[in-house]
């Protein structure tokens, strides 16, 4: 009797950690979500963090781009569960199309055909390959750009248009010696061919039929490439070789930007074509924070200190994660101050925000490396947040419906490796890619709680 009197004036215990149904590499998926596959990709596959889970086929496939033994691959996951898998693009081997190193890769808006731009082993020439994702084979060489490239990226305006962006590396002025005469052309000797002519700029290419490339003269040097919903603008974000840029394709113009350091564009306004979110340094270049640009009237907006997480909503409405009293000046100079991770989602106006606790604490310098996926079909971000812990900081990923105004924790896990991760066509289901070169990759497909 004495033992049960003690027993209840004790305080409860603290809720342990939640049990798990399933684990990728380093996640730990929570009860009850349903798991739909867990697919371990071949050993040595490391994803590549900027390259989340591509879904394709009307989500039937889905490609997953990483390294292997130091080169590039992508591997495409179909059948049942996503469990029977082929290379989609390689850059040596029997499954590639050609011997090289691949610069980039997109699969077309009705994710049926995938273009690879591949340097050629000499690295004086970029062959663009196409390939029919409903065929087999490892594509064909549809069109080819002499030169050597300092900066190559590759955008689909369309199912059948590419926008490629080159930013050919210069070439040494030719010098000749006082004593060194100059070689006459023997009249004997066979007709020399002309060199390659070199492509720059931006080529727009038509894939159908014949195929026709037409280049864009623009006077700005071209980086990474980001495209608005209609195909309208570009913003080059910029590199150690070349500032960022705005160019509207309509005008056939190139502008700097007002920011000079690279900058990471996330998102664009459907409802507002000139209007994007992007990742750039604060005022004194010591920390970053998410801005809201609209290139017609030049306006932008601070939407987040210290986080790389932000994305446009139904309305033109934004969603950012973040900490409503957080400040640059707190993010410098206490980059390990515990703050509450919030979500907060303003209207296109920013006349009204309703921020959300997530209900734990994380550190400025963790908030910083926050990434977000953003399903318009579904309303709802699967967000990466960091949260302190020991040895190594501890990864959640959780996703908010803005639908219901919830949030949920569909998994955790120490942060170790790369996580990356993508919705499906209509935000039924959730991809994660999780691992590295060591630990083992997976591939987890779940069906979030709604």
């Amino acid at each position: 009797m004495s033992v049960a009197s003690c027993s209840t004036s004790t305080p409860a215990p603290k809720p342990g950690p939640p049990p798990f149904l399933s684990r990728s590499t380093t996640l730990a998926v929570t009860t009850g979500i349903k798991v739909l596959t867990n697919v371990a990709l071949p050993q040595g596959f490391a994803p590549i963090p900027s390259r989340p889970p591509i879904w394709m086929q009307n989500s039937e496939e889905i490609g997953v781009v990483g390294t292997q033994a130091g080169h590039t691959i992508m591997y495409g996951l179909g059948g049942a569960a996503w469990r029977t898998g082929r290379i989609l693009a390689a850059e040596t081997g029997p499954a590639a199309a050609e011997e090289g190193t691949i610069a980039d890769l997109a699969v077309s808006p009705n994710g049926l055909t995938l273009a690879t731009a591949m340097v050629a082993t000499r690295g004086d020439r970029v062959d663009l390959i196409i390939r029919d994702l409903i065929s087999t084979g490892p594509g064909n060489v549809l069109e080819s750009f002499n030169g050597r490239y300092d900066s190559i990226s590759m955008s689909w305006l369309n199912d059948a248009t590419i926008a490629l962006a080159l930013r050919q590396h210069p070439e040494p002025s030719a010098e000749y010696a006082p004593h060194e005469e100059e070689q006459k052309p023997n009249p004997d000797e066979a007709d020399v061919q002309p060199p390659p002519v070199r492509s720059n700029g931006l080529q727009l290419i038509v894939i159908t039929g014949a195929g026709s490339v037409l280049p864009m003269k623009l006077s700005c040097p071209m980086s990474q490439l980001s495209w608005s919903a209609h195909g309208v603008y570009a913003i080059g974000q910029g590199d150690a070789g070349a500032p960022p840029v705005i160019i509207d394709r309509r005008a056939a113009t190139c502008t700097r930007f007002h920011v000079r350091d690279p900058i990471r564009v996330l998102d664009w306004d459907k409802d507002d074509e000139g209007t994007f979110l992007y990742v750039g340094p604060d005022p004194s270049h010591r920390t970053i924070g998410v801005f809201k640009y609209n290139i017609a009237t030049g306006t932008e907006h601070l939407m987040g200190v210290s986080t790389g997480a932000a994305a446009f909503a139904a309305g033109s409405d934004t969603v950012t994660l973040g900490s409503r009293a957080l400040s640059f000046k707190q993010a410098i100079d206490r980059p390990e101050m515990p703050v509450v991770a919030q979500v907060a989602i303003a209207q296109a106006d920013l006349s009204q925000v309703d921020v959300k606790s997530l209900g734990f604490e994380t550190w400025p310098e963790m908030l910083a490396q926050s990434t977000m996926a953003y399903s318009k079909g579904a309303d709802e971000a699967a967000m990466q947040i960091y949260a302190p812990s020991k040895p190594v900081a501890w990864r959640k990923i959780f996703t908010y419906s803005l639908h219901y105004g919830s949030a949920f924790l569909l998994a955790e896990g120490p942060a170790q490796g790369t996580v990356t991760m993508s919705w499906s066509l209509r935000g039924r289901w959730l991809a994660t890619l999780d691992g590295d070169a060591t630990l083992g990759t997976v591939l987890t497909v779940l069906a979030p709680p709604r």
